[in-house]
């Protein structure tokens, strides 16, 4: 199975760490973001990784070179995540594949696993405190089955208290559902927008820690939780 890691972004809300490094390859415990997530889908049985990168994106995939197991795949413009996907089509083909946010880490493959398990479309999901919904996007689910998304709903309206954790399984049909949804004000082709029009996606519960590297609180946050684990190692000096 091939999985698909969007790398475009211009991370602008890590400014001003961004303006050398970029996003994907912040370091996190002694290697890039993005590496940690290739390792992860790696250690889930994923057989090829794509990664998304805008033209220019040398960097990043320079990162992967000579590794016959990532491929690379351009951007030419920042249309969002659905649009990210879309660019991967070509390279994924037609089987399922997975979708793993390139600035979200988990310690684990544990999440991708119960994914592969639940498909052959599925979306992980972890409940947050009605504060926190506003900056992810809330699943609607009837026995199970994710019947609506809501994306970053004003407090007090998100239609339940479970968003979207950074990793999806998806059926190739999604291509064709992404061809035909609308783009937002900013022109931007959303993920979420798919997932509710495919004929059946399972939400998939995780209480997995999940460092969500998308601004700098985010990513010290993440740096320190790293390195906390790191000191407590068995061996740590």
């Amino acid at each position: 199975m091939d999985a698909v890691v969007p790398a475009a972004g211009l991370g602008t809300r890590l400014l001003p760490l961004t303006r050398v490094v970029p996003k994907a390859l912040l370091p996190l415990d002694g290697r890039p973001v993005v590496q940690h997530v290739v390792d992860e889908l790696l250690a889930a049985g994923i057989e090829r990784v794509c990664l998304v990168t805008r033209p220019g994106g040398v960097p990043i995939e320079d990162q992967f070179a000579g590794d016959p197991r990532v491929v690379a795949v351009h951007q030419p413009e920042p249309r969002g995540l659905g649009d990210a996907v879309l660019c991967a089509q070509e390279a994924v083909g037609a089987r399922p594949f997975v979708v793993a946010l390139g600035d979200c880490v988990y310690r684990t493959p544990a999440v991708v696993s119960a994914l592969l398990e639940a498909g052959p479309s599925a979306v992980a999901v972890e409940r947050l405190p009605a504060e926190q919904l506003t900056h992810y996007g809330v699943v609607a689910v009837e026995r199970g089955r994710v019947v609506g998304v809501v994306e970053k709903p004003p407090v007090g309206t998100a239609p339940s208290d479970l968003a979207i954790a950074g990793r999806y399984l998806l059926a190739p049909s999604v291509f064709e559902v992404l061809r035909v949804v609308r783009p937002d004000a900013r022109g931007e082709i959303g993920l979420s927008d798919a997932l509710a029009r495919l004929e059946r996606v399972v939400a998939v519960e995780t209480t997995e820690p999940r460092f969500d590297i998308g601004n700098l609180e985010a990513y010290r946050e993440a740096f320190l939780a790293f390195a906390l684990e790191r000191g407590r190692a068995p061996g740590a000096r």
